[in-house]
């Protein structure tokens, strides 16, 4: 039984400590000041859900205001570190509720494992893919700039094309979130973006668990990271090994920057600030374009392996010609690429019309507007570029070539 006139005195001192008045608390609380009145004399007791309020207004804690605990003695509670545990658990059962309806999807609940059941049929050797994914240094840029919608979609941009670059059409996928007291609005915010691009690629949004640390972050902090799961018949995966001397190289645009480009878009800017809000051909915001989600390639490239056009693909990370973009590459053979094929798009010409990197140095840290390249039979290249216009615009960028005159380079410029 709680003793109305301990918790009284509680709630009086801690009122008194604050230098506030009964109305000036009254007000903070949305009553009326008698009511804190009978609180103080133990005439009556403050609902459950308004002690917590209470403790938050008054800056202590509910078990000094239920026991009169001495604050050298109190017991230490989620408010003494300054997470608001009660609004932590409304944003979770809403974003729970953004989770997509599927009867493959067995069970998602908030701290639970996943339970997902995947489709086999009509596969000879199933095969089960996961990835993790992270934003990179591209996250805080949008941290601090507002844009978590784009960096949400561009999670998962991210994480269904590192599976489709096999051949893997991504499933499901599940987000984990570390904040620090954030806004419900921004956390829902990003729920909704991260459930509107799973769908857009045809994948299931198993949820965003969300793991506030109001010790380790700010409000409005935090920090991502992506689990997806894809099926796929063993004999579909593309390994590269089908790719041949003359196959076509067909460059895929995407509205967005890699994550990998972003130290030096960080550089320019801090050597520039004056340009952060720069207006590009069409009137078009520079931070704007910097922050566009990259592009998701799942329903194209699904399109194409259904009808067999796709020998290679080669997923571009921050530039055209980096080695590692090309590991799925025959030994003794490469692609030859042309630059001048590729239209490029406003945003990079503006970065490099301002001067600070050579044409050389610009060519191996961004890669202008292309974000993968598939290598098709050349005999097939009218069929696949209709098929990829459908959904993307493209260009035919170069062949695959034997690579006597550029012993084991991958990749060179023709």
């Amino acid at each position: 039984m709680l003793d109305r006139e301990k918790v009284g005195r509680a709630i009086s001192e801690q009122r008194k400590t604050r230098g506030m008045t009964q109305k000036q608390l009254a007000d903070m609380l949305n009553v009326s000041y008698q009511a804190v009145s009978r609180w103080e004399q133990g005439t009556s007791l403050p609902s459950v859900d308004m002690i917590y309020d209470i403790a938050q207004v008054l800056d202590t804690s509910v078990d000094y205001l239920l026991n009169g605990l001495s604050e050298e003695r109190k017991i230490i509670s989620y408010l003494d570190t300054g997470l608001d545990a009660k609004k932590i658990h409304i944003i979770k059962d809403r974003l729970s509720r953004l989770i997509t309806q599927d009867e493959r999807l067995l069970h998602a609940t908030v701290a639970d494992p996943v339970f997902f059941k995947p489709e086999f049929r009509e596969m000879e050797e199933p095969v089960c893919v996961m990835a993790n994914q992270v934003p990179g240094s591209k996250e805080r840029f949008a941290m601090e700039n507002g844009y978590d919608r784009e960096i949400c979609m561009d999670l998962v941009s991210a994480a269904a094309n590192n599976l489709i670059r096999f051949g893997v059409k991504p499933s499901v996928l599940l987000v984990n979130t570390v904040c620090g007291n954030n806004d419900s609005g921004q956390l829902l915010l990003m729920g909704e973006a991260f459930k509107e691009a799973c769908e857009s690629s045809g994948m299931i949004f198993a949820g965003m668990e969300v793991a506030a640390q109001a010790v380790n972050y700010d409000a409005n902090e935090y920090k991502m990271g992506a689990l997806v799961m894809g099926t796929c018949d063993r004999k579909e995966i593309i390994t590269g090994d089908s790719i041949t001397e003359g196959d076509v190289l067909i460059a895929l645009h995407t509205e967005g920057i890699s994550s990998l480009s972003y130290p030096f878009v960080k550089v320019i800017l801090d050597r520039k600030p004056d340009i952060a809000y720069a207006k590009l051909a069409g009137e078009k915001n520079l931070m704007d374009e910097l922050m566009k989600p990259n592009t998701s390639y799942v329903n194209v490239i699904c399109e194409l392996m259904r009808h067999k056009l796709i020998h290679g693909v080669f997923a571009v990370s921050k530039s055209l010609f980096g080695r590692r973009c090309y590991n799925t590459m025959p030994k003794g053979l490469g692609a030859g690429i042309s630059v001048a094929a590729i239209p490029v798009p406003a945003l990079f010409q503006y970065l490099y019309d301002l001067n600070m990197m050579d044409r050389e140095c610009f060519l191996e840290n961004f890669s202008p507007g292309i974000g993968m390249l598939l290598a098709v039979p050349k005999e097939q290249c009218d069929r696949a570029v209709k098929i990829i216009e459908k959904y993307h615009t493209c260009y035919c960028v170069g062949t695959i070539e034997k690579d006597e005159e550029h012993p084991d380079a991958r990749v060179w410029e023709v």
